[in-house]
């Protein structure tokens, strides 16, 4: 049985991914940039604790999240999609990037996902996000 701070993946400056007991939800929370290898992990981290926990849900808190790389994006679309879909996730909150150019990145990547394959919901504070996960 999983505890209630399960971590998945915690790199300083980049990111981490926790399970929140609370919320019933896989947490990521960024912290800056990923190399390619770094964002493989964390991706592989979300779908790991999307199963162990067997959520349906994820909250990004994508606030400090930078400019990822374009090829690792369309990756992320390509494989973890799929792979997280498999593993039950249903609903995912983000709260957007401060950075303008990450934002756009993530809401443009995300806004191919069919609305009947994935409900996915963009928020400005994590508070908000959670709310909408929870409803």
């Amino acid at each position: 049985m999983p505890s209630d701070t399960d971590t998945y993946f915690n790199v300083a400056g980049v990111a981490s991914v926790k399970w929140d007991a609370h919320g019933e939800s896989v947490l990521v929370e960024w912290d800056g940039w990923a190399d390619s290898a770094q964002f493989a992990a964390l991706l592989d981290a979300e779908v790991r604790a999307l199963r162990e926990n067997r959520s349906s849900r994820l909250l990004a808190d994508c606030r400090r999240q930078r400019v990822l790389r374009p090829d690792d994006q369309d990756r992320a679309h390509r494989e973890w999609l799929p792979r997280a879909l498999a593993a039950g996730l249903k609903r995912f909150a983000i709260v957007l990037p401060t950075s303008v150019l990450a934002a756009m990145n993530v809401q443009d990547r995300l806004g191919k996902v069919p609305s009947a394959t994935l409900d996915i919901a963009y928020f400005e504070e994590v508070d908000e996000a959670r709310a909408w996960l929870n409803r």
